[in-house]
């Protein structure tokens, strides 16, 4: 039941920001227009704006969220040891 919830969480959060910042982008574009005169450009360059900014934020959450579910990976410590080592230049 608990991912159940997380799942739905995870699909709220993520509708709402890309529907937010697209059609808050689109809104606010058609009242510039409207107020400023200048038919469709703050339209459309809002629209794209709004949209590369949901995709971004949209990304970052699934991201972020990857990471929280996902098992951190196994390594061996003596192996992990001799990398960093030879990352740092030593022996």
């Amino acid at each position: 039941m608990r991912d159940t919830f997380r799942a739905l969480d995870l699909l709220f959060r993520l509708s709402a920001l890309f529907i937010v910042s697209t059609f808050g982008a689109l809104l606010l574009g058609i009242w510039v227009d409207r107020t400023m005169g200048t038919a469709p450009l703050a339209t459309l360059a809002l629209m794209i704006s709004g949209i590369i900014v949901g995709t971004v934020a949209t990304y970052r959450v699934v991201r972020e969220s990857n990471d929280r579910l996902a098992p951190p990976p196994k390594s061996d410590s003596k192996a992990d040891t001799q990398s960093r080592d030879e990352l740092r230049g030593g022996p």
